[in-house]
């Protein structure tokens, strides 16, 4: 039985963290960040109130760059 190398795996999955991580926190730091399909910047979307059902976390006006956050209130 062979083994199967997940390390090209583990790495796209870390850069890909890395990459988010790093947009949010330049987003929260009120840096321009540029969403990379439509170029709209992004935006940090957090919950209105306590009981806001909507969608929150990190995107651009199109929506199709969304990082979808929790936040404790």
């Amino acid at each position: 039985m062979s083994k199967i190398d997940f390390s090209a795996i583990n790495k796209s999955s870390s850069k890909s963290f890395h990459e988010q991580r790093n947009t949010i926190k330049n987003v929260c730091l009120g840096k321009t960040v540029l969403c990379p399909v439509c170029q709209q910047a992004l935006k940090l979307l957090p919950p209105k109130n306590k009981n806001d059902e909507s969608k929150t976390g990190v995107g651009c006006v199109k929506g199709c760059t969304f990082i979808e956050l929790e936040f404790e209130l």
